[in-house]
């Protein structure tokens, strides 16, 4: 599950970027590539970089594959910034739907902006009188425990 985030450092920013912007960065995501100008400063920074693995070449581009140190390094910089988002899980008439959101309250408002969308008439006060919102089952801040 991704995250809707920009992050200030350019080089996490890029990490982040690659793996899709992920909730945990040391789980599995959805994808793990960043294509680089092949002869240009992006590229010989992640070159030279721990974090990043380099792959082939096509025409002008480089693709570059984030290391397990590279995913790390995000997890640390997200603790860092003090980034608290998690995966909640907000049930509604007998639906079940994961967000990702920095608090039980963001979560909920969340997923009534995109129910609202199919019940024009629905108002958040009905929503949220029937709506039930907790961590998701098995979530962990980061994969390693921590």
């Amino acid at each position: 599950m991704q995250v809707n985030r920009y992050l200030k450092d350019k080089a996490m920013d890029r990490i982040d970027h690659a793996l899709g912007r992920p909730v945990d960065p040391m789980g599995e995501s959805y994808r793990n590539h960043y294509a680089a100008d092949a002869g240009g400063e992006i590229a010989a920074s992640m070159r030279a970089s721990p974090h990043w693995r380099e792959g082939r070449t096509d025409w002008d581009m480089t693709f570059f594959f984030v290391t397990p140190a590279g995913r790390s390094a995000l997890r640390d910089h997200l603790r860092a910034i003090g980034d608290r988002t998690r995966l909640y899980l907000v049930s509604w008439h007998g639906h079940d739907m994961t967000v990702p959101a920095s608090s039980p309250a963001k979560a909920r408002y969340t997923r009534y902006l995109h129910v609202s969308d199919c019940d024009a008439d629905l108002s958040f006060k009905e929503f949220q009188a029937d709506a039930r919102v907790r961590l998701a089952p098995d979530t962990r801040r980061w994969s390693d425990g921590g």
